[in-house]
């Protein structure tokens, strides 16, 4: 692939090829230690059975149904948790129509399949269980309501983010049809910010920081790496609905994301500029990184994710391809720090680490890139090192930076479910959400909305895989 090639992408003539020969591709670190590994299936130890514990479960409904006592309770959706200072272990919560405003009730959904589909991975505890999915499903139309009014939106590209974790999984599990017709809206009204001059999504309107301020879009079209793990709602709704036009439009914005931000050696920058009137990259570089030419690890792991879901629906080899050397890439960055649980992400793999001092990290990068190695393993299957490599990020995440915080279930006088206060909110710590040196808000290790969900959707994938 060729950095300097800033031509614009033309419609994608087929997404329908079937050949999964992959080319250029890079070797994976070697995996060492892997005794949960026998032959391809996985036998899930102590650490693993984290992902499905009555502990994970009650985090997600204390904090559902205590915020939803509050005045006002969906004005704001939980994002982060501070780790130090006066609502240290409590998630800080951001307006409505943030771009993260789908992840939490997402998680809620998560649980609900769990109830749903695989029910003996339900918790133990003395509660009726169709009366505690009837609860559960409460707690998800309260959260998902907001969500509905969100679908027409045109001003922002993260509508895959805000209406899939809950509202196309409200369809899938309950049928509900409002649901879906959400889901749709939201898929056209990411598809009106495509460009046809230069085969791609308007990522981001603007983009501001104490460096800089880009906001003329006459002169500037900003795409993120970010941007690949939305193409996933076109293709979803494209093929629900038969349109064919929607399917190319992510195909072919998965491909100018492939020219003008993964790099030679499928490394990526986290946001390209392209001038829309000349199709070509004015300036490569990243927003939440560490620096320009860093590798910012969440960057990475939306790659490793958007790359391969694109794969799945398209079974174009080019996307193949690129999904295992962006895996490689990543893996052997982990697999060559010095660091203790070394596939736990530093927040940037470029960043400096001063002496004497503890390596920021970044949970959500971890969990996210996992959920993409897993698909990648069910494509390649038994050919493929990324099982065990998922494995062993969830393991270590669950030995480094897995709450010691535990909440459990009850059952109040009146039959409700019911979860003890504590003192925090989430699953995970050690989360970063952005630590540039320019940022306008910079804030890191903490607890984090999505490494949560993908916490969850992690654990939820290895159950429809079979492999718990």
């Amino acid at each position: 692939m060729d950095m300097d090639d800033n031509s614009s992408a033309s419609t994608v003539d087929s997404v329908t090829c079937t050949d999964t020969t992959t080319s250029s591709v890079s070797s994976p670190p070697a995996t060492k230690g892997h005794d949960f590994l026998l032959g391809s299936h996985v036998r899930v130890d102590l650490e693993l059975a984290e992902f499905f514990s009555e502990n994970v479960a009650a985090k997600i409904w204390r904090v559902a149904a205590s915020h939803l006592e509050q005045e006002n309770a969906l004005a704001n959706y939980p994002e982060f948790i501070p780790s130090n200072g006066p609502t240290a272990g409590k998630y800080t919560s951001r307006i409505a129509d943030f771009w993260t405003c789908g992840f939490f009730p997402g998680s809620l959904y998560a649980l609900l399949e769990r109830t749903m589909k695989y029910p003996q991975h339900l918790p133990s505890s003395e509660f009726d269980r169709v009366e505690f999915q009837s609860q559960l499903l409460e707690l998800c139309r309260a959260w998902s309501e907001p969500l509905h009014g969100m679908a027409k939106r045109t001003n922002t590209h993260d509508l895959g983010f805000i209406v899939q974790p809950a509202l196309r999984m409200d369809w899938e599990l309950t049928g509900n049809v409002r649901s879906f017709q959400s889901v749709v809206a939201a898929a056209n009204s990411l598809a009106s910010r495509y460009d046809e001059r230069l085969g791609a999504i308007r990522s981001w309107d603007q983009c501001i920081n104490t460096k800089e301020t880009i906001t003329d879009k006459e002169t500037n079209f900003l795409i993120i790496i970010d941007s690949m793990c939305n193409l996933d709602l076109l293709f979803y709704v494209g093929h629900h609905t038969s349109s064919r036009k929607m399917i190319e439009i992510a195909a072919s914005h998965a491909q100018v994301v492939l020219r003008s931000i993964v790099r030679d050696d499928y490394s990526t920058y986290h946001l390209a500029n392209l001038d829309p009137q000349m199709g070509t990259t004015k300036v490569q570089r990243t927003h939440q990184g560490y620096s320009a030419n860093s590798t910012w690890s969440r960057g990475q792991g939306w790659a490793i994710l958007g790359f391969t879901q694109t794969y799945i629906w398209t079974k174009t080899p080019l996307f193949l391809d690129a999904a295992i050397n962006l895996s490689n890439y990543f893996l052997n960055r982990l697999a060559n720090s010095t660091h203790s649980y070394p596939y736990v992400p530093v927040w940037d793999f470029d960043a400096p680490v001063p002496q004497d001092t503890l390596p920021l990290r970044d949970t959500s990068a971890g969990m996210i890139a996992a959920n993409g190695l897993l698909l990648l393993h069910q494509i390649l299957r038994n050919n493929s090192p990324y099982l065990a490599a998922a494995i062993r990020i969830a393991k270590e995440t669950v030995e480094l930076s897995l709450s010691s915080d535990r909440a459990r279930f009850a059952v109040g006088h009146d039959g409700r479910v019911t979860v003890e206060r504590g003192a925090w909110d989430g699953i995970l710590m050690n989360a970063t959400a952005n630590n540039n040196e320019f940022a306008v808000m910079r804030y890191s290790d903490h607890g984090l909305v999505y490494a949560d969900y993908y916490f969850l959707e992690l654990g939820n994938k290895l159950m429809r895989m079979g492999l718990v």
